[in-house]
């Protein structure tokens, strides 16, 4: 019982000393630091070396959806919630980098390091993990991260001043549900055409306007280039 409680008091006292020392915030460099000595990929990259090239990141129910971008070229991934009412929120997979300092503590006590790394952006409204932002250097390809069939490859302008290209895919065995990259450039793909998970390109990364990329910037220390992901559900009566 004694060793319990001594073992207990002394697991507080470290994190309350880890909690001290990072008290400061949780924002840590992952842009500049994704490659480490010799080509390999550092402890702070959104994606683990030495795993498939387009890892499964987040789950739509009990569908898997692949990165976008390759394992190589992702520099951050970050949830955050929107106010669509049609969006479906998506589950994280791997451990969360901007979480608190107590978790992060015994997380890398009892875990090894994770194969997937995300945030979670903070300050929009609407439910949470409804859209996520895989950032990637511009012109970067971007592959479908679910097989279906393209149900829409619209040019618009984004925030009607920023030219832009929305990618809708309708995942196969689903109705009623569409997946919606957006930030392409270069399309590769027409309405019809089937794709799939992982192999078929869409197009590129499209260079984000300093204001957009403002966001991810924070952490990347880059343009804060990114490919947008949302789920959407049918329309609301």
């Amino acid at each position: 019982m004694r060793f319990a409680l001594g073992f207990a008091v002394a697991c507080l006292v470290i994190a309350g000393i880890v909690i001290a020392v990072t008290a400061g915030g949780t924002t840590e460099t992952v842009g500049d630091d994704t490659l480490g000595v010799g080509g390999v990929r550092s402890s702070t990259a959104p994606i683990a070396a030495g795993g498939t090239d387009r890892p499964v990141f987040a789950r739509l129910g009990d569908r898997n959806l692949l990165l976008p971008v390759a394992a190589g070229d992702a520099t951050i991934i970050a949830y955050q919630a929107v106010s669509d009412e049609r969006a479906i929120p998506l589950t994280p997979i791997g451990d969360q980098a901007n979480s608190n300092a107590l978790v992060r503590f015994f997380r890398s006590i009892f875990s090894s390091q994770p194969a997937v790394r995300y945030y979670v952006l903070e300050g929009t409204e609407g439910e949470p993990n409804t859209s996520v932002l895989v950032g990637a250097p511009p012109g970067s390809p971007v592959t479908a991260p679910v097989s279906g069939v393209v149900t829409g490859v619209k040019e618009y302008l984004l925030y009607g001043k920023y030219a832009d290209v929305q990618i809708d895919i309708r995942p196969e065995k689903s109705s009623g549900i569409t997946v919606s990259l957006l930030f392409i450039s270069d399309p590769v793909v027409s309405i019809g055409e089937v794709v799939t998970a992982g192999k078929t390109q869409l197009g590129k990364v499209r260079g984000c306007p300093e204001d957009l990329g403002e966001a991810l910037a924070l952490y990347t220390h880059d343009s804060g280039s990114h490919v947008y992901l949302q789920v959407s559900g049918e329309p609301v009566d």
